[in-house]
């Protein structure tokens, strides 16, 4: 084979894997994150004495937890993975004590979105409990946290701040919530695909129905590689990982991405 022609191949083989899918209705279908810094989209729920949870949204504001059971559930409204960090603006508290804290608890579904625990991220268990609590133990005080990399959390899409007081007059003030992903690391543009995949039912309910197959297997970390799902995806899909990290079993590696396909 002629050597020009070997360098043709390679160089159409180069562009054809690094140019950017061009745009279209696939994009609807493109769930990755806008910027490595994600603010939560919406208030998904809270308990307790919360005042002006909805400034956190977008990072509008400050909200205010007081008393006992206070907790607000974020939702980043995509799938994120990576290190939590907000501002504790100020504490109201005639007696700071140990007592007071704040704790964290990661879900993908708003079905295990609990003050209690997170979903089981690094290991299954019948109670779906194996994965507790990220405790920021007290007394906290005002500064900017963030989560250490020892405790990096893989996928997940909703985060709850709880406010753990044993005095009912006790308050706290947080903004400036964000999660910095830390998965596909050497990628700057997370929803730069450089393939599509789009078609049309016209028989079907829901003519999009082919195009979002994939995505229903889609997630940061819960696909495995033997559940049936198509051979094709818009969406970028995981495999099983060992080394995914929950509340309950850390690691210090950050190699989400490792089981990137």
């Amino acid at each position: 084979m002629p050597i020009s022609l070997i360098i043709f191949i390679l160089l159409s083989l180069l562009t054809a894997t690094s140019a950017r899918a061009p745009t279209g209705p696939w994009d609807t279908f493109n769930f990755a994150p806008h910027s490595k810094t994600v603010y939560p989209a919406s208030i998904h729920s809270s308990n307790g004495s919360v005042t002006n949870p909805q400034l956190l949204v977008n990072n509008s504001g400050s909200a205010v937890l007081g008393g006992k059971d206070a907790w607000v559930a974020l939702d980043f409204g995509v799938e994120v993975g990576g290190l939590i960090s907000f501002n504790i603006n100020a504490i109201n508290t005639t007696t700071p004590t140990t007592t007071t804290s704040l704790s964290l608890s990661f879900t993908e579904s708003p079905l295990l979105i609990r003050p209690t625990a997170s979903d089981d991220s690094s290991f299954p268990s019948a109670n779906t409990t194996y994965d507790t609590v990220l405790r920021i133990p007290g007394p906290v005080t005002p500064g900017y946290w963030t989560q250490p990399a020892s405790s990096l959390r893989g996928g997940f899409r909703f985060l709850t701040i709880v406010f753990n007081s044993a005095e009912v007059e006790t308050t706290i003030s947080i903004s400036n919530v964000s999660c910095a992903i830390s998965f596909m690391s050497h990628v700057d543009d997370l929803r730069a695909y450089t393939g599509y995949f789009y078609a049309l039912d016209p028989v079907f309910d829901d003519m999009d129905f082919l195009t979002k197959g994939p995505r229903l297997s889609f997630s940061d970390r819960a696909a495995s590689a033997d559940d049936g799902s198509f051979g094709f995806s818009l969406v970028r899909r995981r495999i099983y990982c060992p080394n995914e990290h929950g509340p309950g079993g850390y690691g210090t590696d950050g190699a989400v991405c490792s089981c990137w396909e």
